[in-house]
């Protein structure tokens, strides 16, 4: 796990973005939701918990909040690939 300023940042593991992507398509948001609860390390919380509390821009919380597709599919090419935020 890294430490980055007060939030930890865990990396996935192969079996987590194969998780993912095995109900991605049905449900972006619950898929994503699963993985960042653990590279968060935030067990219980919702998705606007684990957008508020992800080192990310507030334009990209945003388009994540509303669903825009494009962000969704974005964070999870970036989850797959780098497997951390």
């Amino acid at each position: 796990m890294v430490a980055r300023g007060a939030h930890a940042i865990a990396r996935l593991s192969k079996r987590n973005v194969e998780g993912l992507f095995a109900i991605y398509d049905a449900d972006p948001v619950a898929a994503l939701t699963i993985a960042l609860r653990r590279v968060l390390d935030q067990d219980d919380a919702t998705w606007p918990e684990l957008l508020a509390s992800a080192p990310i821009t507030d334009t990209r919380r945003a388009a994540l909040l509303v669903g825009e597709q494009g962000a969704l599919d974005a964070l999870a090419a970036q989850l797959n690939e780098l497997r951390s935020l």
